[in-house]
């Protein structure tokens, strides 16, 4: 036999192998990566889970089973479906601040901590001359996550599950970060706190009920319920509210700003 025949079939041989091994690696590696053997199928399988999970809205703790029969011992005034809404709407208002850069956007039942925090935001945007977008914001749902006490100090954890398309753009309109593209799952921790109603005390000062309606004695604590020197009964002015007092996103996607 021809030694270039030969030397052509060993040729020819040798890349068959090579080929052979190549395409057991390929589906050895799709197998352990994408669970199929078929690299193309893996590939595409993973496209369409991304997609699915861009549109599938983030769990929460759900505690609201848990916590609301402790909120409503300690406070049975609370409105449960009340606060849940409120907490939808200092939500979007809050996005809101931060995309048209106006802290007047927030509600008033936010504590100024809050609001000062979305003015660092903003600043923080505006250092940078760019624009921080929310665009088609759903919010899937809210619950409890937890209920705090801490000596004087009480704190409902609301938990909201949204989903928006979240970008950053530069002055020129060009997305520096995140993308219109790409819809973005995640969840939202708002934080309702029972604190000293400030507004109440400052410009309702008359309404205290420091001294007694009947015979003017002083009140000298604002738990009486009656005079303690006529009896005259002391309607109780409650000096404290509920207040928003954080927001936060719960990620590990570092925003630019």
């Amino acid at each position: 036999m021809d030694i270039g025949l030969i030397i052509l079939i060993l040729v020819v041989v040798a890349a068959a192998v090579g080929v052979g091994v190549v395409i057991h690696k390929i589906r050895r590696f799709s197998r352990a990566v994408f669970g199929t053997s078929s690299l193309i199928e893996g590939i595409e399988g993973a496209k369409s889970n991304q997609e699915m999970m861009r549109e599938t809205p983030r769990s929460l703790h759900g505690m609201t089973s848990v916590y609301l029969p402790m909120i409503k011992k300690d406070f049975p005034e609370f409105d449960y479906e009340l606060y849940k809404s409120k907490a939808g709407s200092i939500l979007r208002s809050y996005f809101n601040a931060i995309y048209s850069k106006k802290v007047l956007g927030i509600t008033e039942e936010a504590t100024i901590t809050l609001k000062n925090n979305v003015q660092g935001i903003i600043d923080e945007l505006g250092s940078r001359n760019v624009m921080q977008c929310f665009d088609e914001i759903n919010l899937y749902a809210t619950e409890i996550a937890r209920y705090i006490k801490n000596g004087k100090t009480v704190t409902i954890v609301f938990e909201t599950a949204v989903g928006y398309y979240s970008y950053v753009t530069d002055c020129d309109g060009k997305v520096v970060f995140g993308s219109k593209e790409a819809k973005m799952q995640t969840v939202y921790e708002i934080e309702l706190v029972y604190i000293q109603d400030v507004d109440k005390i400052e410009n309702h000062a008359d309404a205290l009920g420091i001294n007694c309606p009947n015979c003017g004695a002083p009140i000298k604590s604002l738990g009486e319920k009656y005079c303690e020197y006529c009896g005259t009964a002391v309607q109780e002015v409650n000096i404290r509210a509920w207040k928003f007092n954080s927001i936060k996103e719960q990620t590990l996607q570092k925003r630019q700003y």
